[in-house]
C-alpha cells in the first residue's frame, strides 16, 4: 500500500469544487456561508498495491501459528527465517516529504518488502523537500528554517529478540497464580534473556520453557506442555553443544540443561520423564567445570538453585555427592551474606549432601552380607548331604531346631535358631564392625540435625516461618495446617522432615530388629510424617511450583501414616496430577512404597545412561 496525499481543502469546499484558502480552524468560504467548517482532512489515504503482498504476509502469519499473540508466544517452534520474513513484509519506508506554506507536512510512505528500495529520484526529491531549506533559499533573503526531524522507524525485531522478550514477559507477568511465577526459581532466571542468541542449546531450551509455561498457565495437557518438536530440538541442540569443547563447558550450556529439567518438572510425573536425568547432567557439568568455573556469578546462582536436585539424584544413584568434596563443600554451602533463613537452608542441604555416601556404604555392606549368607547356605547344604549320604532323604527330619533364612526387604538376614545355640557365622548384628561404624555415621548425621531442628522449631512455634490454623478442608483427616510465609520456606521444612525419616530408616536397618530403640525411631517417623501432612494445604495453594516437594516428603511420610491418612495422601497426590494435566501417570500404594524404598537404599540402583543425561 502507498500513502497518497490528497487535497488539503475542507470537505465542504471540495464538495462544492471551489478553492479553499485553508485558513484553519475555519476557512473563509465557510465563514461567508455560515457553515461549520470541518477543518483539514486526513493527511493520508492508503491504496492496496494488490493481492500479491497481502497473500504473502497472510501466508507467513498462518505458518507462524499465532507466534506473536500476547502475553505469551504459544508456538515458538517457528524457525528464525520465517519470523524475519514476516517483518520484511511489513517494512515501512518514507519516500518523500513536502511542506505547505502554512507549515503542514506531507509525507509519502511505502509498506513493502525491505528488498524494495525507493528510487534514486525519490531520494533526491526528499533531500531538498523544503524550499526554505534549499541551498538557494538564502538568495531570496528568507531566514532558514530548521529541518524537521526524520521519523524514527523502529527496526523489526529478530527471532532472538522475540524469544528474549517472551521469556521476560513470562517472568514479569502479573495476574498469575502464586504457583505460576517462574521468578521464584531464582534470580538467575532474570539474567537469561540477555544471553539469548549466543548459545543454540540455551535458545532452544528457552523456547521450550516459554511454551511449557504458557501451556501450564492456560491449563493444557502434559503432552502439550512438553511439545515434542520443541523438546526434541532442544535436546539435539544440547547434545551438539555438549560435544563442542568450548560451548560444552560454558555457563549457557549448563543453564540449558537446568531449563530442560524445569520443563520436565512442569509436565509432571509421566512415562519417559527425564527430570532427574537433566538435573544429573547439570550436576555432571558443574563437577567437570570445577568450583573455579563457578566463580562466575551466573554459574554460582545456577549451582545454588540446583543443589537440592543434585543431592536427590545422588540419593537415587547411591553414590557420594560431589558437593561434599573439600574443594566444593566450602564453596557450595558458603553462608557469607545470606539471610538467617537462607543460612539454615544451606546448612540443611550441607547435611543432606552427606546422606548419599551412607547409602553407598549400606549397599556395599548388604552385598557383602548376601555373599556371606550364600556361602553359608551352600556349606550347610554340602555338610547335610554328606551326613545323610542320600540326597533324596529329608536332611532336617528329626532335628529340634530348623534353620530358615529369610530375605527381608531391608537387606539384612535374620536367622531363627534354638535358644540353646549361638548365632551362626554371618549374622550381621554379631560380627559386623563395618555395620557398627556405619551406624555411628548415620547417628552422627541424625544428631547434627538437632542443631538445625532447634532453630526451625523455634521459628515454627513463634509463627515466624508459618502460622498453624484449622484446616480449610473439612474432609481432611489432619485437623490443622501450616501456612508458610513463602513456598521456599515450606520446601526447606519438608526437606528437613524427609531427611529425619531417611536417617531413621537406615538406622533401623542397621539395628537388631528386637532392639527397643527401634520403637523410638518408628514413633519419631510417625510424628514427623504428621508434620509433613500439615503442609499439604499450603502446597495446594502454591501449586504447581510450590507443590513440587510433595514427590519427596509425602512419599516418605506415606509409610508411617494410618490407613485413612494414606488414602487421603493418595487422593490428594492424584488430584494434584489432574491439576497439572498429567494423564499417563497415577500414584498408587505400590508406586509410593517402591519410590520410598529406593530413597532409603532399597532395590537396584537407578543409573542414568549417557543418552538419558543428554536427553
Amino acid at each position: 500500500m502507498v500513502g497518497v496525499p490528497k487535497s488539503t481543502g475542507c470537505q465542504i469546499c471540495r464538495r462544492r469544487k471551489i478553492k479553499c484558502d485553508e485558513s484553519w480552524p475555519h476557512c473563509v468560504n465557510c465563514q461567508k456561508n455560515g457553515k461549520a467548517c470541518p477543518g483539514p482532512p486526513a493527511r493520508h489515504t492508503f491504496k492496496d498495491l494488490g493481492p500479491s503482498l497481502t497473500d504473502k504476509t497472510n501466508a507467513s502469519r498462518n505458518t507462524l501459528g499465532g507466534l506473536l499473540s500476547p502475553p505469551y508466544y504459544d508456538s515458538l517452534d517457528a524457525c528464525p527465517s520465517m519470523i524475519e520474513e514476516v517483518h520484511r513484509c511489513k517494512q515501512l519506508t518514507q519516500l518523500t516529504e513536502k511542506r505547505s506554506n502554512n507549515g503542514a507536512v506531507f509525507r509519502k510512505f511505502r509498506i513493502c518488502d525491505n528488498r524494495s528500495r525507493p528510487s534514486r529520484k525519490s531520494e533526491q526529491e526528499s533531500s531538498y523537500h523544503n524550499p526554505y531549506d534549499s541551498p538557494h533559499s538564502s538568495q531570496h533573503g528568507s531566514p532558514p528554517r530548521p529541518r524537521s526531524p526524520a521519523i524514527l522507524r523502529r527496526p523489526s525485531p529478530s527471532f532472538y529478540q522475540v524469544l528474549s522478550q517472551a521469556l521476560f514477559d513470562a517472568l514479569t507477568a502479573s495476574g498469575l497464580q502464586p504457583g505460576h511465577h517462574m521468578s521464584a526459581f531464582g534470580p538467575f532466571m532474570f539474567k537469561i534473556p540477555e544471553r539469548v542468541g549466543h548459545n543454540a542449546a540455551l535458545d532452544a531450551a528457552v523456547a521450550c520453557l516459554v511454551h511449557a509455561h504458557s501451556s501450564l498457565v492456560h491449563r493444557k495437557g502434559a503432552t502439550e506442555i512438553a511439545n515434542p518438536r520443541l523438546y526434541l530440538s532442544a535436546v539435539q541442540a544440547l547434545q551438539t553443544c555438549l560435544e563442542d569443547p568450548q560451548e560444552g563447558m560454558s555457563s549457557n550450556t549448563l543453564c540449558a540443561s537446568v531449563l530442560l529439567g524445569l520443563v520436565e518438572a512442569m509436565a509432571g510425573p509421566r512415562v519417559g520423564n527425564r527430570y532427574l536425568a537433566h538435573v544429573g547432567g547439570a550436576g555432571r557439568l558443574l563437577e567437570l567445570q570445577g568450583p573455579d568455573k563457578c566463580q562466575d556469578p551466573f554459574a554460582r546462582e545456577i549451582l545454588m538453585f540446583n543443589r537440592g536436585g543434585i543431592i536427590i539424584t545422588s540419593i537415587y544413584e547411591r553414590k557420594p555427592c560431589f558437593l561434599t568434596a573439600p574443594e566444593w563443600k566450602e564453596f557450595a554451602f558458603d553462608k557469607t551474606g545470606l539471610s538467617y533463613d537462607d543460612t539454615i537452608h544451606s546448612e540443611l542441604l550441607n547435611r543432606m549432601a552427606d546422606f548419599p555416601a551412607l547409602l553407598r556404604e549400606l549397599k556395599d555392606l548388604d552385598n557383602m552380607a548376601e555373599e556371606s549368607c550364600r556361602s553359608t547356605r551352600l556349606s550347610r547344604l554340602d555338610s547335610s548331604l554328606e551326613f545323610h549320604g542320600n540326597p533324596s532323604d529329608p536332611p532336617y527330619e528329626g532335628l529340634e531346631g530348623i534353620y530358615s533364612t529369610l530375605r527381608c526387604s531391608s537387606g539384612y538376614v535374620s536367622t531363627l535358631v534354638p535358644s540353646n545355640q549361638s548365632y551362626p557365622v554371618g549374622n550381621p548384628f554379631i560380627v559386623s564392625p563395618s555395620r557398627s561404624a556405619l551406624f555411628q555415621k548415620v547417628q552422627h548425621l541424625r544428631s547434627s540435625l538437632h542443631y538445625i531442628a532447634n532453630h526451625m522449631n523455634a521459628k515454627l512455634t513463634n509463627g515466624t516461618s508459618a502460622v498453624e490454623a484449622p484446616s480449610k478442608d473439612f474432609s481432611s483427616p489432619i485437623p490443622t495446617s501450616y501456612y508458610f510465609t513463602n513456598w521456599r520456606v515450606a520446601v526447606a521444612y519438608n526437606c528437613f522432615w524427609s531427611l529425619i525419616i531417611l536417617c531413621n530408616k537406615v538406622m533401623m536397618k542397621l539395628t537388631d530388629p528386637f532392639d527397643p530403640h527401634i520403637l523410638y525411631l518408628q514413633s519419631e517417623c510417625r510424628a514427623v510424617s504428621y508434620q509433613i501432612c500439615k503442609s499439604w494445604e499450603d502446597a495446594w495453594a502454591c501449586k504447581p511450583f510450590g507443590a513440587f516437594h510433595t514427590g519427596l516428603s509425602f512419599v516418605l511420610a506415606y509409610e508411617w501414616c494410618t490407613p485413612n491418612v494414606q488414602a487421603w495422601i493418595l487422593d490428594d497426590l492424584n488430584t494434584l496430577l489432574d491439576e497439572q494435566g498429567v494423564e499417563t501417570f497415577r500414584w498408587s500404594d505400590e508406586t509410593i512404597r517402591s519410590m520410598s524404598g529406593r530413597l532409603a537404599g532399597e532395590g537396584p540402583d537407578m543409573v542414568f545412561t549417557p543418552s538419558q543425561r543428554a536427553a
